[in-house]
């Protein structure tokens, strides 16, 4: 799980991986505590990202956005924030987390022109918790990992009974609702591995 691309090919390729159903390589190359890598980067000191994927003491910079695409990713993918397709100034959001098998929890907010958005997932023992925030004026569409929506509680009542929330499919073991502006306290099933 090492990086082959370069500048450009970095830009896209965690989004492209992510989009095509490999979160968890994607995660696994960020990872990655070996040369190349942003995980090198951190067991090697850098608090920024560095301009060259090998330390130097002299020769490249250490405050680099070129491999910056990563901060993206995790909002994007880890927190799942995206704006819909046809949204106009994020009126229109999508909440769709891509959650890695060793990863425990993420939070994530963005500061939309209508608001802030959040997504924060963690897992527990038996269970995924999501808190969203969606501000006024708007609607999202959330994907949860789960596969039976008789499952899911939202705010410890069934999501069947939850206020704002409206149930739309069922697809590859994602259930996908439609919910209001508000707060939102999602419990799925999750057998937490050891």
């Amino acid at each position: 799980g090492h990086l082959t691309t370069g500048i450009f090919g970095t830009r896209y390729m965690l989004d492209l991986l992510s989009q095509e159903g490999f979160s968890q390589t994607a995660y696994d190359i960020v990872n990655q505590k070996t040369f190349p890598g942003w995980g090198h980067m951190l067991e090697n000191g850098a608090t920024t990202l560095w301009e060259h994927w090998a330390y130097s003491d002299n020769t490249f910079s250490h405050n680099h956005p070129m491999f910056g695409s990563v901060s993206q990713w995790f909002y994007r993918w880890l927190g799942g924030i995206q704006p819909h397709p046809d949204a106009i100034g994020f009126d229109r959001i999508i909440i769709r987390p891509q959650i890695p098998s060793d990863l425990k929890w993420a939070n994530c907010s963005y500061d939309s022109i209508r608001g802030k958005i959040t997504s924060n997932w963690r897992k527990t023992d038996n269970s995924i918790i999501m808190d969203i925030k969606i501000p006024a004026n708007t609607v999202a569409t959330v994907y949860l990992p789960c596969s039976n929506p008789e499952t899911i509680k939202e705010n410890n009542i069934s999501v069947g009974l939850a206020p704002g929330v409206e149930f739309e499919r069922c697809e590859n073991n994602t259930a996908i609702y439609n919910i209001q502006s508000g707060k939102y306290h999602f419990t799925l099933p999750y057998k937490l591995s050891k």
